[in-house]
């Protein structure tokens, strides 16, 4: 795996312009994910998913950032070791969103040592526990139980991409973000209405749609997957 780099937009440079003047060579690694990182960005409703890794610790200026670009959303801001502890106690879509989704719009040799690091790094075995992804899970299922219309829709889908994600890591020991993929390498587990729901959903959020969906169904998925997962995490570790 390579670190994928991506164009900036005149929003995204002064962005860029203005971190790398403020935090100069403390400042290792600025990434974006989500739908500009993905092609389907909407000008007037999308907002742009960054994170911020630095060399040394420092105060987190993620308010400060938001109130001068305010449609720049900082979902990570720490150290490269802050990150890599994070993964260690569970934080699968760090993991696989580190290495399978997120573009770099500025990085330097501290973060490619670190990016190495990580994609030589065995998610399983370097798992401290699943407390995390237990919590994680219960929490996913009561947030898609309350919510509803398109945020139901907008939560119910990477809630259940990263729980399958993670599941096809722990059978094949590979991180595969293409949802299509993931659903061809568990469809002996997945019935179709749950393929044709991961589908439905994953087209929703690109197109931006409300559309009606199973609820009840997406819960139970959920559930479904977090017990397989945690069970073959529990026979690695072992």
């Amino acid at each position: 795996m390579h670190i994928q780099k991506i164009h900036s937009d005149s929003y995204l440079k002064e962005f860029v312009s203005f971190c790398k003047e403020r935090y100069n060579k403390n400042l290792i690694g600025l990434g974006i994910y989500g739908s500009y990182a993905w092609g389907y960005f909407d000008k007037k409703k999308s907002d742009y998913d960054v994170f911020l890794v630095f060399n040394q610790e420092t105060k987190n200026e993620s308010n400060l950032i938001t109130n001068k670009l305010e449609k720049i959303s900082v979902q990570y801001f720490g150290t490269a070791k802050q990150l890599s502890e994070l993964i260690s106690e569970g934080h699968w879509s760090l993991y696989i969103t580190l290495l399978k989704s997120a573009k770099m719009l500025y990085f330097s040799s501290e973060y490619k040592q670190f990016f190495n690091g990580l994609n030589n790094t065995n998610f399983v075995k370097n798992l401290k526990n699943t407390d995390r992804i237990k919590f994680k899970a219960e929490f996913d299922r009561d947030q898609i139980q309350k919510m509803e219309g398109y945020p139901a829709i907008k939560y119910a889908f990477p809630a259940l991409r990263s729980r399958l994600q993670l599941l096809t890591y722990a059978k094949y020991q590979k991180p595969i973000w293409d949802l299509d993929k993931a659903i061809k390498l568990n469809k002996d587990f997945l019935t179709n209405k749950e393929q044709s729901l991961l589908v439905q959903l994953n087209n929703s959020v690109k197109e931006r749609k409300n559309d009606y969906f199973d609820k009840n169904l997406a819960i139970d998925m959920l559930d479904k997957i977090n017990r397989e997962t945690l069970s073959l995490l529990d026979k690695n570790k072992n």
